[in-house]
């Protein structure tokens, strides 16, 4: 069942006549079940002889509808050995199917918190359910502790999809560029061959040893990802084309 809360602010009432103010006030909430009436009791600070007055209003009336609570589902995408053979590791959380909105992400490695790399978009809505995304870029360095980075000169491409994710109602692609330069890599999306911007969120490019890497995330309803076949996730570098294509098929 949906509470209703209507959160009231203060009013001030002027009464020209007696150059005074009369405060209005009331109850600062109020609940009520859906279906049910709501009223609101206003008091003065005084007396109102006047009928020349106007209202000044603060923020207004708000009415707030509480529906029933769901957990997100949460999955976790890990980089491919693609990935990060290219010198980067991308990891992609995808939150999906909760309500109400104002879900929080945040990575930790090794308990410890992680800030740097991090790209969360906003939160998107589709049918009273709440979905959102969050990229955590790494260093292969910083991947594989210890390890050497060994750098390639051509760019790579690679994109990879979930089927725990598929599962949740949501479905997110993960596109990664790594070890190109000069920087200035621009990441687009295609499905079936027509545009798409809708639920894309490309991270700020980042720099190591010279190098540089990005990544991009298409987040779609499984009702949209059921309807389509062929993905693909293009580049534009140094004016020469790249391209990774994700068929659903073959997934």
């Amino acid at each position: 069942m949906n509470n209703i809360i209507i959160l009231i602010w203060t009013l001030t009432l002027f009464a020209r006549e007696c150059r005074g103010q009369i405060t209005v006030t009331q109850s600062p909430s109020i609940t009520a079940a859906q279906g049910q009436e709501a009223r609101i009791n206003c008091k003065t600070s005084s007396r109102v002889y006047i009928v020349s007055l106007w209202w000044t209003f603060g923020g207004g009336t708000k009415l707030l509808l509480a529906g029933p609570t769901l957990k997100p589902s949460v999955s976790l995408l890990p980089p491919s050995s693609l990935q990060i053979s290219g010198g980067s590791a991308a990891l992609l959380c995808l939150l999906s199917s909760y309500s109400p909105q104002g879900a929080q992400v945040s990575w930790t490695l090794d308990g410890s918190e992680v800030t740097e790399g991090v790209v969360t978009s906003a939160e998107s809505e589709q049918n009273g359910r709440y979905s959102r995304s969050s990229v955590l870029t790494l260093s292969k360095a910083r991947w594989e502790a210890g390890e050497d980075w060994s750098h390639t000169e051509a760019l790579s491409v690679s994109a990879a999809a979930s089927s725990l994710q598929i599962s949740g109602g949501s479905a997110a692609l993960l596109c990664l560029l790594s070890s190109y330069s000069p920087q200035g890599a621009q990441v687009s999306w295609t499905l079936d061959g027509s545009e798409v911007t809708e639920g894309v969120v490309t991270s700020a490019e980042s720099e190591q040893n010279g190098r540089y890497s990005r990544s991009s995330v298409l987040t779609l309803s499984k009702a949209r990802w059921e309807a389509g076949e062929e993905y693909v996730c293009k580049v534009t570098h140094a004016g020469a084309p790249h391209e990774a294509s994700f068929h659903k098929s073959l997934c």
